[in-house]
């Protein structure tokens, strides 16, 4: 049995009371949560393999980074000044013979930089074949806990190989989702399909859906229907299984389809800003009782991975367009990037916030700085002041995969390394002229 003691901590909870536990102490065995209460309390009670002060810290729950893109990495900052439709003409996927060597370094890249910004479950999208079970390993091995969205698009491939890679040589810290591109990129009889496989194992489908107005016009244009979610509604797709991403051209009668038939979204709000998109109506989505998540989207549409930066944009861009500073509230985010994250994925009584029984995925923010004083009101300070820097330990299935900002379980200089070489390969000229296929 391993045991870890985190003790001396500031503890937000996210539980359904938002317990903050001040002198508070949490105890792990293996995997799970098995005790939170004073630290004086639990030290008498516990002799753990290992205790980590966290005197001057916050303990809470790790993020969930509810949509993130990889291979696109190699292009952080080649596409800083085109639309999502510009974007699209740029097929992200490197040439044939560095296929699988910019898949894999992009995976670790995008995995390590996830951890050092206190995230430790994400849904990113894995191929099929042989490079799609390459990415899990590398995945699996990162420490973090993943939930794959098998990449559809003109076709479904062969899922069956992946789940039963997943499933006969992982733990549940990884997991198979389906994951078809967008609404417009997916022949019709193909999204069908899906619901039915879905239906059939039990499966989430992750989907881009309403990210840009002309999406929404050439769905009106190509069919009878109102919307992305209209449309996916016709083709029977809408279920509680669904989890769709970006939602920002919605309209009321879609919003409240989205409600009664218990449709998640993943609001992704850095990304589309940068893009141009617009803004998702989250105060309208929060206000009919549909579950969002927060995503950080692909380095190459938002430059970063910055669950701190994502809650703060989502709260601030809400006011600003709705010229109001109470629509909104910093409890309200960080809960998008905690438990209901968790809840999206239907595994909230596992993860999302720090309870007994629960799995111990926690990170440890470092709050003797500057930013964090004078010391008021800490949720506050978490989502508009606080920033990647300040994780100091991270926490998944009861494992430390971060200590004193070092990542235990990669090295880091050499996953920097490697993917500056293979970047430098692939674009010498740093130009896009040889880039081919899809991500």
């Amino acid at each position: 049995m391993n045991s870890i003691l985190i003790e001396n901590a500031i503890i937000i909870t996210l539980d359904r009371s938002n317990r903050i536990i001040k002198n508070g102490a949490i105890y792990i065995e293996n995997d799970t949560i098995r005790d939170i209460g004073e630290t004086k309390k639990l030290k008498k009670e516990y002799k753990p393999d290992i205790t980590i002060n966290a005197a001057n810290s916050i303990v809470m729950p790790g993020f969930i980074n509810s949509h993130v893109h990889f291979i696109s990495s190699l292009l952080r900052g080649m596409l800083d000044n085109l639309s999502l439709k510009q974007w699209g003409k740029i097929q992200t996927l490197p040439p044939e013979n560095k296929i699988r060597e910019g898949i894999i370094a992009a995976s670790k890249l995008i995995c390590l930089e996830m951890i050092k910004a206190g995230v430790t479950s994400y849904i990113g999208g894995v191929r099929e074949g042989e490079i799609g079970k390459a990415e899990i390993d590398v995945r699996y091995k990162s420490g973090l806990r993943g939930f794959l969205a098998f990449s559809i698009i003109n076709k479904i491939g062969n899922y069956r190989d992946i789940l039963n890679y997943i499933q006969n040589n992982y733990s549940d810290r990884m997991q198979l989702l389906l994951g078809p591109w967008w609404t417009l990129k997916v022949p019709q009889e193909v999204l069908i399909k899906i619901g039915e496989i879905a239906e059939k194992h039990d499966l989430k489908i992750s989907i881009h859906a309403a990210e840009t107005s002309w999406e929404v016009k050439e769905i009106r244009r190509r069919t009878n229907y109102e919307g992305a979610i209209d449309y996916l509604n016709h083709l029977e797709l809408l279920s509680s299984r669904l989890i769709a991403i970006h939602c920002i051209h919605v309209s009321r009668k879609e919003i409240n389809l989205m409600r009664k038939i218990k449709v998640k979204v993943v609001h992704c709000p850095v990304s589309n800003a940068k893009l141009g998109d617009g803004i998702a109506p989250i105060t309208d989505f929060l206000k009919a009782g549909i579950t969002v998540g927060l995503g950080s989207d692909g380095v190459a549409t938002n430059n970063c991975i910055d669950m701190f930066q994502e809650m703060k944009i989502a709260c601030l861009f809400q006011r600003a367009v709705l010229q109001n500073p109470r629509v909104i509230k910093a409890e309200d985010v960080l809960k998008m990037a905690t438990i209901k994250g968790a809840k999206l994925l239907g595994i909230d009584k596992k993860l999302g916030s720090i309870e007994i029984g629960k799995k111990a995925d926690i990170i440890i923010i470092d709050i003797k700085k500057p930013h964090f004083y004078p010391r008021t009101n800490l949720i506050s300070h978490i989502v508009y002041s606080a920033k990647p820097s300040d994780v100091d330990t991270v926490i998944v299935d009861g494992k430390i995969i971060m200590k004193n900002r070092n990542v235990i379980t990669m090295n880091e200089e050499e996953i920097l390394k490697e993917i500056q070489e293979i970047h430098d390969s692939i674009f010498p000229n740093k130009q896009l002229t040889t880039w081919t296929g899809y991500d």
